[in-house]
């Protein structure tokens, strides 16, 4: 998905709900569901940390059932393999606790 839109994807879920909802801890088995009710509360930036148990499981089943309107993404993502799985299960927004450079470019040239 081209840069541009993603970003006018995000303005507009934080324009909605300018709040990130942060699963910590959430499984797999429960991610969905749980996905669905914070985005019919108005949630439309979802976050899953990456110590939460199987996370990019999580992220690829909330990314399955939740509208495009909707990002979906990582927290705690330290390093480019964690990058690159984040993008392969469908994950679209990174948060990270420190400033990688070469992770922000990764994330960048990942979409």
């Amino acid at each position: 998905m081209p840069d541009d839109t993603l970003t006018e994807r995000f303005s507009i879920a934080n324009a909605a709900l300018p709040l990130v909802a942060i699963l910590r801890g959430v499984r797999p088995d429960e991610a969905a569901e749980i996905g669905a009710a914070l985005y019919a509360e108005g949630f439309r930036l979802i976050e899953v940390p990456l110590n939460s148990p199987d996370p990019f499981t999580s992220i690829a089943a909330m990314r399955r059932v939740l509208p495009m309107d909707a990002l979906v993404g990582a927290g705690t993502v330290l390093s480019a393999t964690q990058m690159q799985q984040l993008k392969d299960c469908g994950g679209e927004l990174a948060v990270m606790p420190h400033a990688d450079t070469a992770l922000i470019r990764q994330a960048k040239q990942l979409g």
